[in-house]
């Protein structure tokens, strides 16, 4: 008996760990190997890497629309799948413009077109919910509210970070170069 406690614990664990390793195998990256790249080479400049991510975004919303509009049997998963990859970058624009941000790098021309993409977000979410058949609707419907959340917060985020932008950039205390900051 006192053997087969251990032997338990110890099971459980390799259980657990194996099922985090399943489950991390499975986990999407919503950026290509390509996009990856030209992220990191865009690493130092704030209004490029706003730019790319607002073009990856973009690109997933054409694909979200086309998948909506069509009648493959596994769309409702597809366009599941595409909504959270929206999500995730739209997630990555946030993280970059805190990032930016916290060290007073220029990225005003990134967040005009955030700002601006934001709209159209919300406008295409808000058709794409009107056009979906209730059957389907209602299996997306939670990723999608996220989604229209997450397109709210991201443009109220831009909108303050550019009042923010605006002010330093009077007092000229903003780098261009996020690698020649002062910081």
């Amino acid at each position: 008996m006192k053997l087969l406690k251990p032997l338990m614990a110890w099971l459980l664990f390799v259980s657990a760990l194996f099922a985090s390793s399943l489950a991390q195998q499975h986990k999407r990256d919503p950026l290509t190997d390509a996009e990856v790249d030209q992220m990191r080479e865009a690493a130092d400049y704030p209004n490029k890497r706003l730019e790319l991510l607002v073009k990856f975004a973009r690109e997933r919303m054409f694909l979200l629309e086309s998948a909506a509009g069509g009648t493959e049997p596994d769309k409702i998963k597809q366009v599941h799948d595409l909504l959270q990859d929206f999500i995730a970058i739209l997630d990555e624009i946030d993280d970059n413009i805190d990032m930016y941000g916290a060290h007073s790098a220029d990225m005003r021309k990134g967040l005009k077109l955030v700002i601006e993409a934001d709209s159209e977000w919300q406008l295409k979410l808000r058709q794409l919910k009107q056009k979906a058949p209730p059957e389907e609707l209602q299996q997306y419907s939670f990723v999608l509210t996220n989604a229209s959340d997450t397109v709210a917060d991201s443009a109220k985020t831009s909108r303050e970070t550019l009042e923010e932008q605006n002010k330093l950039a009077a007092e000229k205390k903003l780098t261009k170069v996020y690698s020649e900051r002062k910081d």
